[in-house]
């Protein structure tokens, strides 16, 4: 069954076709098999969910994390939760390397959104005055071609 825990899809065990719900403290696992009950308890950045007589962890996605995965794809992505105070350019647009091209705010601080590499603006998310969540792809860049 696959779930989302802290907005992570993971694999939980072999059911499929199940509808999770919170009942209480507990969730509740509803599947064309029956009922099934289980507890989902958060640590630190991880949520530890037991169904089954079974535990598992499912790590937070953070924005550094995502960021690694991310380097050299083009996405820039949010550093942290915010609002878009400044989008200094528009789909279509040639950029450079270092280039900035979102700025966002955060803990009353500016934070830059740059360009990966040398491309073209292709997935523009976001307008000034927007609020995103820690990790949002804001802008998409598309290689130059060589």
């Amino acid at each position: 069954m696959k779930v989302l825990v802290n907005g992570v899809e993971t694999e939980l065990g072999a059911v499929t076709g199940a509808k999770v719900t919170r009942d209480g403290d507990r969730l509740r696992i509803a599947t064309p098999q029956g009922v099934k009950s289980a507890v989902a308890v958060t640590h630190g950045d991880s949520t530890f969910v037991s169904v089954d007589g079974c535990v598992y962890e499912v790590a937070k996605a953070s924005s550094a994390r995502l960021k690694s995965q991310a380097a050299g794809n083009g996405e820039g992505r949010a550093p942290m939760p915010g609002q878009i105070v400044e989008v200094l350019v528009k789909n279509g647009d040639q950029v450079i390397a270092g280039q900035t091209l979102i700025v966002m705010e955060a803990m009353k601080m500016q934070q830059p959104v740059k360009a990966d590499f040398d491309g073209v603006v292709e997935g523009l998310g976001v307008k000034p005055g927007d609020q995103v969540t820690d990790g949002q792809v804001l802008v998409k860049v598309a290689k130059a071609d060589a």
